[in-house]
């Protein structure tokens, strides 16, 4: 049984591993995102013409959700992305200095769209195009 249940473990683990996801965005102007969460607890990523970026910190990886940020505090901006597995729909949320203090100031003004950026994701088999 204890065998089952170690094999069944890895099976599942390995499947996890191999996810990676694919997201792209309704303007042109933006390239294509691909996510592919590791055993170490970051997740590479690719921006379409940029590359490899820094890995993100795991922070959820459920059967429904993959949430992700950027590890290091960046005195430009912080990440996150919160993919919604069963919809494909990601939420990008970005922090920018300038922006916190308008939060931080309660400024009537703040304009959302500035913040969180929308995303439809779908998930590619490892090994496949």
């Amino acid at each position: 049984m204890r065998i089952l249940f170690i094999i069944l473990s890895l099976l599942m683990t390995q499947a996890a591993l191999a996810e990676t996801w694919v997201c792209s965005h309704g303007s042109p102007e933006r390239e294509n995102l691909t996510f592919m969460p590791q055993a170490d607890g970051t997740v590479a990523w690719q921006h379409q013409k940029l590359g490899s970026l820094d890995p993100l910190a795991l922070i959820v990886n459920s059967d429904g959700l993959l949430t992700m940020s950027t590890q290091r505090v960046n005195i430009l901006y912080s990440r996150f992305f919160h993919l919604d597995k069963f919809s494909g729909r990601m939420g990008e949320t970005t922090f920018r200095a300038s922006t916190l203090r308008r939060l931080a100031e309660k400024d009537p003004e703040l304009n959302w769209d500035m913040v969180t950026t929308l995303w439809q994701c779908e998930s590619k088999e490892a090994g496949s195009k």
